[in-house]
């Protein structure tokens, strides 16, 4: 198997398991501020690996907006740092088995977030098929998964209406890193999931555009 598509495999792996709440989700050393409410503007900051991130503030797309990508059936959009990302649906490297299983969980689509084909993020949204979901106890299912792995937890928030989480998890092994930010609305589930380089790792400006994805990632 080649490297790409052992990480598209990785990829999927890390979305079936994530929306199972069995298995593991592979791999910061940060320590984030607790998140805080902004009553003004109704909006949620909360803190990632790569920095602050401001929810439910959705940029305006016009006609100019050529760097956001907006899904209005599904109630999403998510904006490329610069002309050099590109973002791709991901139904177009699963085979009619990988689509079938996501299906039968609840799988409606999601896109890649991609630089040189490098598919450091993925966007997917799932039909919530459980009576009385918990945001929270489906997070903590997750992170329970991992604990007999080499893995550690640096940081995990949920909102507490129970609409959003943000968490990470990183291998004690080796630098590999990944973090998850969920959004619940209408009986869906949003993920923004991102995997790879602890961000310590990362150059200034690979941080920034980070930054800047999991920033514009909006469910609308």
């Amino acid at each position: 198997m080649d490297l790409k598509k052992e990480q598209q495999v990785v990829r999927l792996a890390l979305v079936i398991s994530i929306i199972s709440g069995v298995g593991y989700v592979v791999f910061l050393s940060f320590d984030a501020p607790n998140s805080s409410n902004n009553a003004l503007l109704g909006t949620e900051i909360l803190f990632s690996g790569f920095g602050e991130i401001t929810l439910f503030n959705p940029e305006q797309v016009t006609l100019f907006s050529t760097d956001i990508y907006q899904d209005t059936s599904l109630g999403y959009q998510v904006s490329k740092p610069n002309g050099n990302w590109e973002i791709h649906s991901v139904l177009n490297e699963m085979n009619s088995d990988e689509l079938a299983l996501l299906q039968a969980k609840g799988f409606l689509d999601g896109v890649y977030v991609e630089q040189n084909h490098d598919k450091r993020f993925i966007i997917t949204v799932f039909d919530i098929q459980k009576e009385n979901f918990s945001l929270h106890e489906y997070v903590d299912d997750i992170i329970e998964s991992t604990e007999s792995q080499n893995i550690e937890i640096p940081f995990e928030q949920v909102s507490s209406e129970d609409d959003w989480a943000i968490f990470a998890m990183s291998s004690l092994d080796q630098d590999q890193y990944g973090e998850q930010l969920f959004v619940v609305k209408d009986n869906r589930l949003y993920m923004l999931l991102y995997s790879g380089a602890s961000p310590e790792s990362l150059s200034l400006e690979q941080k920034q555009d980070f930054q800047y994805i999991m920033e514009s990632f909006e469910v609308i």
